[in-house]
């Protein structure tokens, strides 16, 4: 049976450039390309901010320092031909070594479809998910 997914996503800026770093998925056999925010699924027993300290972590080498919670997000969507739901919480984050920034592809330790990269706060080119994230950035950048 299908069961609703909890993950939590890392919003975080490139300190020079203000752009955002996210996953670049290609999906499995349409070749489809999209962007997402860092982060993953939260493990039973796990803090969300945990989550991306450890995700981060495991998939790019990368030390990070969590911030405040921005929001929540209900996604309903369909990957790789799978029917899929999930609910995002949504975290300010930082580079713990601003250096760690200077790389602007950096490849996914565990998952070969995928690539960490900067993206343009004003790209639209390459869809941005989940849905309502870009609301929720602006939002957040006024409060």
């Amino acid at each position: 049976m299908p069961s609703v997914r909890a993950l939590a996503l890392a919003v975080i800026r490139h300190p020079e450039t203000g752009h955002l770093f996210v996953d670049e998925i290609v999906e499995p056999g349409t070749g489809r390309v999209f962007h997402r925010p860092a982060g993953g699924g939260i493990e039973f027993g796990e803090t969300a901010s945990h989550t991306l300290v450890r995700e981060l972590e495991e998939e790019y080498g990368l030390v990070i320092v969590v911030g405040r919670q921005i929001g929540a997000l209900e996604n309903h969507f369909t990957y790789a031909g799978r029917v899929g739901h999930e609910i995002a919480l949504v975290f300010e984050a930082d580079l713990a070594c601003p250096a760690d920034s200077a790389e602007t592809r950096r490849p996914c330790r565990d998952q070969p479809s995928v690539t960490g990269v900067w993206r343009s706060s004003t790209e639209d080119a390459i869809p941005l998910y989940p849905d309502g994230l870009r609301h929720l950035l602006a939002e957040s950048a006024i409060t």
